[in-house]
């Protein structure tokens, strides 16, 4: 008996991509408290803010590490901040964004910032977004100078829920995609709580 034809042609999709058709699940939850979470997780009309994780590669130099102190302290309560390496998140190998996935799926979180420092690749900083828990896009950028926030006086007592003031100067963040894809990471990744007005 053959397949009907949508069902063969889905196979065919998936097997000219390199993999196997996958069926989506419903996951049922057994306990209340899965039932929670699920609903926790469960699509919204008013979506929250967008988590940051934020990591650090198997070797990190003080520089990053004071880098993602300050990005963590900026993002404020919508962080999580995991303190140990880990050698198996590398966004960029085949393979290496399962483990990167997996601890966005547990923490909750859509951004990520990971700091990385190695001889090839100095004071290294990825940045990325994931959709659906899965690694959607990243910039990796070279850290040469850092001053830290305590540095600026009265920003280091910023308070949460502030928003910093980003201006994005020249044509190269219109027209070269690189550029491009910097500019929306650094938006999307302090954007926050959206507001529709502030009462003057």
């Amino acid at each position: 008996m053959a397949p009907p034809p949508a069902a063969g042609a889905a196979a065919a999709a998936a097997a000219a991509l390199g993999g196997e058709p996958q069926a989506t699940t419903l996951v049922k939850p057994l306990t209340r408290r899965g039932k929670r979470a699920l609903e926790k997780r469960a699509p919204k009309l008013v979506e929250d803010a967008k988590r940051g994780l934020f990591l650090f590669g198997g070797a990190t130099s003080a520089v990053i590490k004071d880098v993602l102190t300050d990005l963590h302290k900026l993002k404020g309560s919508e962080a999580v901040k995991f303190t140990r390496k880990n050698d198996g998140v590398k966004p960029f190998e085949p393979g290496g964004e399962s483990a990167l996935e997996f601890f966005s799926r547990k923490s909750n979180c859509s951004l990520f910032a990971l700091g990385s420092h190695t001889k090839k690749r100095p004071h290294n900083l990825t940045l990325g977004r994931l959709f659906d828990f899965r690694l959607y896009d990243a910039i990796e950028l070279g850290v040469e100078r850092h001053r830290a926030i305590k540095e600026f006086g009265g920003a280091a007592s910023a308070q949460a829920g502030n928003k910093p003031a980003m201006l994005f100067v020249g044509e190269r963040f219109e027209g070269v995609p690189e550029f491009k894809l910097a500019k929306s990471l650094l938006l999307d990744f302090f954007r926050g709580l959206e507001v529709r007005g502030a009462p003057l």
